[in-house]
């Protein structure tokens, strides 16, 4: 066997390792979070519900911010155009739930190259609240979710709050790739780059801020012409002088019926944006794939019996972590979820290269350019249309 390798695929093997023990401490701790008891000491919140298409489950997600327990609140949807179905869709929620206070917001703005930027910047315009929470549209939280995050803030250091993120809902092969991915190396690589090295790393899907330090900042439109917006806007609440937290209270990211080519699409996406904010460090993501850096051992001497036996040791060891990590998250996963350990694994490998041939993306049907820090090289976009609002006052 070839001990230059052998080296990394146990060093793998240990960095995984890591990766799960600190996502045990971080759910942990998060488990024993509890928020302020009386509700005058809550201060009001804007959430702001970017929407683009129809995802899975939208209706049951969208309504499960209306069963928040949480004293005082407004949901304000965002969509680009009227001609995009999730309209249809937070209309109705707003009729269901007249008890809660609703706003939709239709927009056409494009002054930026982020899309989810261009879509949410006019629902911020017409948000009231101290507090702005951005939330994605296939986010399903518990209803103590907004407590819990509001409660970080009784340290008057914290300028943002995100979570932590597990995939829920899969029925199919390229959903239970999707959740898997979540679930055995974002939310353990989240948890380990924070309590670790002290390095949150903000997740979009969750991100609760006061509205004067985003304002002090340039607001949502300092972000507008990034693709990593979330990691950019931890970023500068860092560089303000504010703590960011990530709640190890995780949030439901639903994905149900997501294909193979979606998921695909998706990490290939991903991995270049890390590359461009990581540049160097980029590359220390090899050691958190054993089984991608076993095979490659075989591949180097694949008439190497031993060769074969130690890949199929860390595939072993990989999918019994896997389950574990599922555990941990409360899922019960079935003998499909672990076996599909491996393939996830060799997929995300070759996804992890693919960063180095192509900085280009398509995000929405749009075809951007990233640059270093992610941001996108402008294409001649057209000013923004002022957004037509339906309010609920």
């Amino acid at each position: 066997m070839n001990l230059l390798l052998e080296f990394p695929v146990a060093a793998s093997l240990a960095a995984c390792l890591l990766q799960y023990c600190s996502a045990w401490r971080a759910l942990g701790k998060g488990r024993r979070a509890i928020g302020p008891a009386d509700d005058e000491e809550l201060p009001a919140v804007s959430i702001l519900k970017p929407l683009k298409g129809v995802d899975d489950r939208l209706l049951d997600n969208l309504e499960n911010f209306c069963r928040l327990d949480y004293p005082r609140y407004e949901i304000v949807f965002c969509v680009q155009g009227a001609s995009d179905p999730a309209l249809r869709v937070a209309r109705k929620v707003k009729e269901m739930h007249p008890e809660r206070e609703i706003v939709v917001v239709v927009g056409d703005c494009r002054k930026g190259l982020n899309p989810k930027v261009n879509n949410m910047m006019p629902g911020y315009a017409a948000a009231r609240y101290p507090f702005v929470l951005i939330s994605d549209s296939n986010v399903a939280p518990a209803p103590g979710y907004l407590r819990e995050a509001m409660a970080h803030f009784r340290d008057p250091s914290v300028g943002l709050v995100s979570h932590l993120v597990r995939g829920i809902g899969a029925k199919t092969l390229g959903a239970r790739l999707e959740n898997q991915h979540l679930n055995t190396f974002i939310l353990p690589s989240v948890s380990l780059l924070d309590r670790m090295f002290g390095k949150p790393c903000v997740v979009g899907k969750s991100m609760l801020m006061r509205r004067a330090d985003l304002d002090a900042m340039g607001g949502l439109a300092s972000v507008k012409d990034y693709l990593a917006e979330d990691f950019v806007l931890g970023e500068m609440f860092r560089n303000a002088g504010k703590k960011v937290v990530i709640s190890g209270s995780p949030v439901d990211n639903v994905n149900v019926y997501r294909t193979p080519r979606q998921f695909l699409s998706r990490h290939a996406r991903w991995n270049r944006m890390r590359f461009s904010i990581a540049g160097a460090g980029y590359f220390v993501e090899l050691f958190t794939n054993p089984v991608g850096l076993s095979l490659l051992m075989v591949a180097v001497a694949p008439g190497d019996a031993g060769a074969w036996t130690v890949a199929a040791g860390v595939g072993a060891a990989k999918m019994t972590m896997d389950y574990g990590m599922h555990r941990m998250l409360g899922e019960r996963a079935s003998p499909g979820w672990v076996l599909l350990g491996p393939l996830r694994d060799v997929l995300a490998a070759g996804l992890w290269f693919s960063a180095f041939f192509s900085r280009n993306v398509e995000w929405r049907g749009r075809k951007l350019r990233i640059t270093r820090g992610s941001r996108l090289v402008p294409v001649g976009e057209e000013e923004g249309m002022e957004p037509a609002v339906e309010a609920a006052r």
